[in-house]
């Protein structure tokens, strides 16, 4: 079976000839940042003894890895390969040594991450001031025409002919409550959703407007290419949403509802896949019914969020994508332990599909390489399932 075709009859809960796996997609690499001198990422490349590895792009939010070498990924048997839609250019604040992305966020580096200096939409108290914010990116600016993205799908496709592809849609045109995180502030939007709603809708609102057109030239140009549409909106804490159902199906809901249709609409063969961290599973339900077909991360240490729970619960309405535990197993388990429990995951999704194989968020710091190899070998040594017929 071709990594495309298994990847995409796992989404589809039909069972592949081993199960797929991920590595190096937006939530899902490592963290690397430039700023510190231990960089994880390097080292597991002259673990594996790859010397020519490309320059490592690392985001300023989260500092992961966006372009994992292709030897890496060939090594661990990667099922896919991601592409990014064309935004706006990075700026730099040289007095407060910022770097300000699309929408007006800013984020510094604090550690290994990147942390908000400050929230620049904290401070507006009315709809139309949010309306008039002058950092909502212009949809007509010729950069977000994507023009050559099509080209560049096609080049991809050209060399990967057998492998899954999919584009991150990022913060350009998903992720609200991301966005609202590190433009508000935390504290900020959630007092807004309880005692400013109108404040909450007219952002929202807002967002999409403005990136309906960004959108559509992204999906109109690669959705009939491109096999997975990724987006993300955060809501979950370890144990469970920062927000009540009741709110969720008020403020929340409509919006990714709306978010989803529209991807749908301009590229109807993609599977959706939505990164959400945390206890979610209270939402399972209403994202398979708006279309969602993967949720992203398989967090087996939130609550409820392990893969027994959300097979029985979910497995049949909706497929799942991480689930290799970065909290405790990925940094501080042995090798042994390791191929231990990704045997026991295999054991449990693989006659079934509905799984993508994956760490259960981007890899951390104090990972040992070893440990990301003894995953990924034995989900390519054992990935077929074939040692439970065999005990």
């Amino acid at each position: 079976m071709k990594p495309r075709e298994r990847f995409l009859r796992a989404i589809e809960r039909k069972e592949p000839d081993r199960v797929p796996i991920d590595f190096g997609g937006v939530c899902w690499s490592i963290v690397d940042s430039p700023f510190k001198e231990h960089r994880p990422y390097l080292e597991l490349c002259k673990y594996l003894g790859i010397k020519d590895y490309e320059e490592p792009y690392s985001h300023p939010m989260m500092f992961e890895v966006d372009n994992v070498d292709e030897q890496v990924l060939q090594r661990f048997g990667v099922d896919c390969r991601y592409m990014f839609a064309h935004n706006l250019p990075l700026r730099y604040d040289p007095q407060g040594g910022a770097v300000i992305g699309t929408f007006g966020y800013r984020m510094k580096p604090v550690g290994y991450y990147g942390s908000p200096d400050r929230y620049p939409m904290r401070d507006l108290k009315t709809v139309q001031e949010i309306e008039d914010y002058p950092d909502w990116p212009d949809p007509d600016d010729p950069l977000f025409k994507q023009e050559g993205l099509r080209d560049e799908a096609l080049k991809l496709r050209e060399k990967f002919p057998d492998h899954a592809l999919g584009i991150d849609l990022e913060l350009l045109c998903g992720g609200q409550l991301d966005l609202m995180d590190v433009l508000f502030g935390l504290d900020c939007w959630l007092m807004n959703l309880k005692n400013r709603p109108d404040l909450h809708h007219a952002w929202m609102n807002k967002f999409l407007r403005v990136t309906d057109k960004i959108a559509y030239n992204i999906l109109s140009q690669v959705g009939d290419i491109v096999d997975i549409v990724l987006t993300s909106n955060d809501l979950g804490t370890q144990q469970g949403p920062f927000i009540s159902y009741d709110d969720y199906l008020k403020h929340i809901k409509p919006y990714e509802v709306r978010l989803i249709k529209r991807v749908k609409e301009w590229a109807p063969n993609v599977k959706v896949l939505m990164h959400t961290c945390g206890s979610v599973d209270v939402f399972m339900r209403d994202r398979a019914e708006m279309g969602v077909d993967v949720i992203n991360p398989m967090n087996p240490l939130a609550k409820n969020m392990n893969p027994e729970n959300l097979q029985k619960n979910f497995g049949d309405i909706m497929s799942f994508h991480g689930g290799v535990d970065i909290q405790r197993l990925l940094p501080f388990g042995t090798p042994e332990e390791i191929k231990a429990e990704v045997k026991r995951l295999i054991k449990l999704w693989m006659p079934k599909g509905g799984w993508i194989a994956a760490p259960s968020h981007d890899l951390q710091p104090d990972t040992p390489p070893e440990n990301i190899v003894a995953m990924y070998d034995t989900l390519q040594e054992f990935g077929d399932g074939k040692f439970v017929t065999e005990l």
